[in-house]
């Protein structure tokens, strides 16, 4: 167990100790004006979720309602509840070999570290193993896994709420093969999912080992993403190592980053949350019935 270290008190502004007066009056607030608009969305307007709509509008009650509302629509459009409950995605291995992405252990707060390897990326191949369309329900999934699994678990072996992760990016290797048009039309459906159904889940965001080319990539990606979200975003050549030992401590932090802890065979997600309920309990992987035990790496 990890004491949360509230030092950096704007890093868990969430928490009752730090929300201030107004803050929470507010909150209230949204709550009644969503409840009477009949826009409150059943087993989705808990205080954590109204704050962060709220945050993410700068504690404005009516953008805050706009985005909520918005978020609401986009859910039902998608059926994400059922999504969750039911997706099948058997092509998850293979994925991961062309796409590694998993969590790897915590920061120095507690906070889940979320990793992917961008530059051992192979879009081509992504597109032969799976569709465009199942991918997008795939992030769809992993963020409703996020926040039904990793984060109650992690919160509870934390002994204090947790609302965010960090991210780290590492684009070694990467050329603009990665970069296709098609590439282009998945980020930009994924930022918007990120930033707008899920807001204020992000803690910080390293983009590591940047080549020569990122400036190009940036330029392109960088107007889909709102202030509040590029602020979060530290971006590094090969010189990242001081700034990941700073927020994650070295037993944590993968040795390919300069830490002491080895990269799992097959990218494995590596965290103390996955033997803590609802983890333990539940598939972390998307089996077509989340509720079934969890899937066994091999």
């Amino acid at each position: 167990m990890v004491a949360c270290n509230h030092g950096g008190s704007h890093e868990f502004w969430f928490l009752p100790d730090i929300l201030t007066d107004e803050q929470k009056q507010l909150e209230r607030q949204f709550r009644e004006h969503l409840q009477s608009k009949g826009l409150l969305i059943q087993n989705y307007c808990d205080e954590l979720v109204l704050l962060r709509f709220l945050k993410a509008r700068q504690w404005d009650i009516p953008l805050a309602t706009s985005m909520y509302k918005a978020m609401g629509q986009w859910r039902k459009e998608h059926q994400v509840d059922e999504l969750y409950r039911t997706f099948d995605f058997p092509e998850l291995k293979d994925l991961l070999l062309v796409y590694p992405h998993f969590y790897h252990k915590t920061d120095k707060n507690g906070r889940p570290v979320y990793i992917e390897m961008l530059g051992k990326t192979d879009c081509a191949q992504m597109l032969n193993i799976t569709t465009v369309d199942k991918f997008y329900k795939y992030h769809i999934w992993s963020w409703e896994r996020f926040e039904k699994q990793v984060l109650p678990a992690v919160s509870k072996w934390n002994g204090a709420p947790l609302l965010t992760c960090v991210v780290i990016i590492d684009l070694k290797g990467l050329s603009m093969k990665n970069f296709t048009l098609t590439t282009q039309k998945v980020l930009s459906k994924i930022f918007k999912v990120d930033q707008d159904y899920y807001p204020e889940h992000l803690a910080v965001m390293y983009v590591i080992n940047t080549p020569t080319l990122f400036k190009a990539i940036w330029n392109v990606i960088s107007p889909w993403l709102e202030e509040r979200t590029r602020k979060k975003i530290q971006v590094y050549g090969a010189d990242y190592e001081p700034a990941l030992r700073d927020m994650i401590p070295e037993e944590n932090l993968l040795t390919i980053f300069g830490g002491k802890s080895e990269l799992p065979d097959h990218y494995a997600t590596v965290g103390p949350w996955m033997d803590v309920e609802p983890c333990k309990s539940c598939t972390f992987y998307p089996e077509g019935n989340v509720d079934k035990p969890k899937l066994q790496q091999s």
